[in-house]
């Protein structure tokens, strides 16, 4: 025992207490609490950045939604029958009137007033563009077209005018009635009309703009008929906001176009070699488009329109980015009279085939009779042009389409890529 004790005290020096290391000293803990505080804080900035950033964020890059642009539908009125006349006594005048020069200062001051409120719809277009000269020196182009305010879908300004005057701009301008001017891009555009729509951001409107001009009064150009007034307004005499005052010719002129056919207003007015603009009625809606491709009959250079009504649905599709398709064809219709003294197939008989076109690609010829569309029997130009506005861009459609050969007419299918021309 003695031994042992003294082997204890002998080796002492060498005991030493084991104390259990404190949890906060430990390096693994303290890594995580590192990269925890680390966390806090980079969340901490990243709030601070994101409060101070977002309003201009904001305004910069969030997309506003669109309000799609439509008009409403027009209904085809019926024919009242009418009642037979019951004779009235006759009616004699026993004092004469002579009209004055102020009951013709009275009317021309109203019919100006027509004018004058239909001009906040109308702006002017200016398309600049550069271009070279013969010595190869480049010079500016100018151009101007009257152009009408068709919507307003929350995020721009939708201005209808003549796609010939801006296709090729580099810079476009649109000028109010109050004599501001924006800047204007090319949203969409249909070369069978010769019609555009520009885009102009609402933000670039000048304040106080807004309350001066208002969105156009789209009247029908079906219930008009020859002999009634119309008012020429926007740039009819190629001067911007010039005014003519005259009649309809005829409410109902056709002319064939790619795909289908539009009716023209023929009117006693005088066409200018630039002319652009709308024809107003004497309530102050709108009833055509001034156009510059077609004359009237005997090639005579009056003034004509297209029908309001008729190109409604291009306006729509214009304003909206949808797309405008055609097959690429010139055609007639066939009826059932025709159908039986000619000997043809009742459709659409094809007069000619655009260079180039879908229709083309796809094998149709002068001279097909075209039967059915996508399952859907076709007896008109007409049913041709309204079915075309439901398809997109690049879309297959099924033409099956009737073509003489030596044993008489035989059906054959052709397959038909859409595409705009």
């Amino acid at each position: 025992m003695a031994e042992e004790k003294h082997q204890d005290e002998e080796f002492s020096f060498v005991k030493e207490k084991i104390k259990r290391q404190r949890f906060y000293q430990n390096r693994t803990f303290r890594k995580v609490v590192f990269q925890l505080v680390l966390a806090v804080v980079c969340g901490v900035v990243a709030c601070f950045v994101f409060v101070v950033s977002y309003p201009f964020m904001e305004e910069r890059f969030h997309e506003e939604e669109r309000t799609e642009i439509s008009f409403p539908k027009e209904e085809e009125e019926p024919e009242v029958p009418q009642e037979p006349e019951v004779p009235q006594e006759p009616l004699v005048i026993t004092e004469t009137r002579e009209l004055e020069l102020e009951d013709y200062k009275k009317l021309y001051a109203k019919l100006k007033g027509v004018a004058d409120e239909c001009t906040k719809s109308l702006v002017t277009v200016t398309a600049t563009g550069s271009d070279t000269d013969w010595f190869n020196e480049t010079y500016e182009s100018r151009e101007q077209a009257s152009g009408l305010l068709v919507g307003n879908n929350g995020v721009e300004l939708l201005v209808l005018t003549t796609y010939s005057r801006v296709s090729s701009a580099d810079q476009l301008q649109v000028t109010l009635v109050n004599r501001d001017s924006v800047d204007a891009v090319l949203k969409n555009y249909d070369t069978v009309t010769d019609l555009a729509v520009l885009s102009v951001n609402l933000a670039d409107v000048p304040e106080g703009a807004m309350e001066q001009i208002q969105m156009a009064n789209l009247g029908s150009s079906r219930n008009m008929r020859a002999g009634d007034l119309v008012i020429a307004v926007g740039s009819p005499a190629g001067i911007s906001g010039s005014v003519l005052y005259g009649n309809l010719v005829s409410s109902s002129y056709p002319v064939s176009v790619i795909d289908g056919e539009y009716d023209l207003l023929l009117t006693d007015m005088w066409k200018a070699s630039e002319s652009s603009g709308v024809l107003v009625n004497p309530e102050g809606q709108i009833v055509g488009l001034i156009e510059q491709e077609y004359r009237g009959p005997g090639g005579k250079d009056s003034l004509t329109a297209y029908g309001i009504s008729g190109v409604k649905d291009v306006i729509e599709h214009l304003s909206n980015s949808q797309d405008l398709v055609y097959i690429g064809i010139m055609g007639t219709d066939v009826t059932e009279e025709i159908a039986e003294e000619q000997s043809i197939p009742v459709g659409v008989y094809v007069t000619s085939v655009e260079m180039n076109s879908p229709a083309m690609d796809a094998g149709i010829q002068q001279g097909d009779v075209i039967t059915e569309i996508s399952g859907q029997a076709i007896t008109s130009i007409s049913e041709i042009q309204e079915m075309l506005l439901k398809f997109s861009r690049e879309q297959v459609i099924q033409v099956s389409v009737m073509r003489l050969g030596k044993e008489g007419y035989k059906e054959i299918p052709c397959s038909v890529t859409l595409n705009r021309l």
